[in-house]
């Protein structure tokens, strides 16, 4: 599955919820000729305030980072 695809997924899945949300999704994509792993990050919104959504993902990643050290 390509990155377009995810991102057509990620949008269907938040307007299928019915509630204002976001969501940032990370995926590893298909390794390389070389064997090298790579990740993609796709995001979406639906019906939701940006501060909402930059509140959201603040708080997000602040805790990845603290949950990361």
């Amino acid at each position: 599955m390509d990155q377009e695809d995810i991102q057509k997924k990620v949008e269907g899945f938040l307007q299928e919820l019915g509630v204002p949300s976001f969501i940032v999704f990370g995926f590893q994509k298909d390794a390389s000729e070389e064997g090298k792993v790579e990740f993609g990050v796709v995001s979406s919104h639906h019906k939701i305030p940006p501060n909402a959504a930059i509140k959201g993902m603040s708080w997000a990643l602040n805790d990845f980072i603290a949950r990361s050290l």
